[in-house]
């Protein structure tokens, strides 16, 4: 059985915050590799944990610079956390992921992980708060060659090579996947995915799926479990509660 030796320690400098819930003061400290490893050298200074459990001794993981791990947050295998970035709240980040800039990555069934890159000021975090519901917990996941940043908040999962920014907001149980794009202040609270782009102030809901090489922009509002596809564009301030493939169908199947 092998033994992996520590690969870092704990420095006398601290940091502290205070609970946003409780108002209490944390403390983290500053860590310091032991030993070479990845792109770190002994000697090196990392960034700030809260304890041992945050950040695991083995693989080349490695919180950088002024960035925080706390609150039963852990950072494991590969992955990077750069910059003052924040991971907390039990969130799980892992594989070769990298959150950088000022990006926070929130809550217990929050995973991010793969190639996946979180960057800027996104928020990617599983809790979501609804008037008539309260706080709401879900899966959220930012997996495979991903990339979400900009001021994009995230509450459901973004894979494979899918890119999410500007000031985008993907709701709980909302998938973006393959090699589609949400940007600018689209809001999906459905599926979108193959060659697809939602943009502008865009809103997609109720289980809606955009798909194909269609795109949804403007201030268009697509509803009730319909289907956008083919080479679609939907471009006009209206709201499409029946299938649309072409084109040709769209002012037809306007509201």
């Amino acid at each position: 059985m092998n033994v992996i030796s520590k690969k870092y320690e704990f420095t006398n400098e601290t940091k502290q915050v205070r609970d946003a819930d409780t108002r209490q003061p944390k403390h983290f400290y500053r860590i310091r590799a032991l030993r070479d490893f990845g792109d770190v050298k002994a000697g090196d200074l990392g960034g700030f944990i809260e304890k041992e459990d945050n950040l695991s001794h083995d693989g080349n993981c490695w919180v950088y610079d002024n960035a925080i791990v706390s609150y039963g947050a852990i950072v494991s295998e590969n992955a990077k956390i750069r910059n003052e970035a924040i991971v907390a709240d039990d969130a799980k980040v892992y594989g070769n992921a990298i959150v950088s800039d000022k990006a926070k990555i929130y809550g217990r069934y929050t995973h991010v992980y793969g190639n996946a890159k979180v960057y800027d000021n996104a928020c990617v975090s599983g809790t979501m708060w609804f008037p008539e519901k309260g706080w709401v917990c879900g899966w959220c996941v930012v997996n495979g060659n991903a990339k979400v940043y900009g001021d994009a908040k995230i509450c459901g999962q973004v894979c494979n090579n899918a890119v999410v920014y500007g000031k985008a907001f993907i709701c709980i149980d909302a998938k973006i996947y393959d090699n589609a794009k949400v940007c600018n202040s689209a809001y999906v609270k459905g599926f979108v995915y193959g060659n697809a782009k939602v943009s502008g102030s865009a809103y997609i809901c109720d289980g809606a799926h955009v798909f194909d090489n269609a795109r949804v922009y403007g201030k268009s509002a697509v509803y009730n479990d319909v289907k956008i596809y083919g080479n679609a564009a939907l471009k006009e301030k209206k709201t499409f509660r029946d299938d649309v493939c072409s084109n040709d169908a769209i002012s037809e199947k306007a509201a």
